[in-house]
């Protein structure tokens, strides 16, 4: 998460914004879920859930998290694969790319 905090101070915070949205990832590792905000109305990114419902919210592994943010596997690709159940907001999350990509 560290990587993407990084990412998002270089990118353009007016674009960020004109995306907006509050994406929640549930990331699944063993037995555990961990969770983590991107905000683009604030641009900033941070462990756990946001105050507010999220507009949209992502649920997968790691490995597939892992593959998502270093764009080994595209994104439609592993949510049209079942691999990922998206809630809320799918068009604005088809927007994220950019945002949380790190390769």
């Amino acid at each position: 998460m560290m990587k993407i905090k990084s990412r998002l101070s270089k990118l353009d915070p007016v674009k960020a914004k004109e995306v907006g949205g509050v994406f929640l990832f549930n990331i699944i590792k063993g037995t555990s879920v961990y969770s983590w905000t991107l905000d683009l109305n604030q641009v900033t990114a941070y462990e756990g859930e946001p105050e507010e419902d999220p507009d949209t919210t992502f649920t997968l592994n790691e490995h597939y998290f892992k593959q998502l943010v270093t764009g080994k596997e595209d994104a439609r690709v592993i949510m049209q694969a079942g691999r990922c159940s998206v809630t809320g907001d799918i068009m604005r999350a088809m927007k994220l790319e950019p945002y949380i990509k790190l390769g």
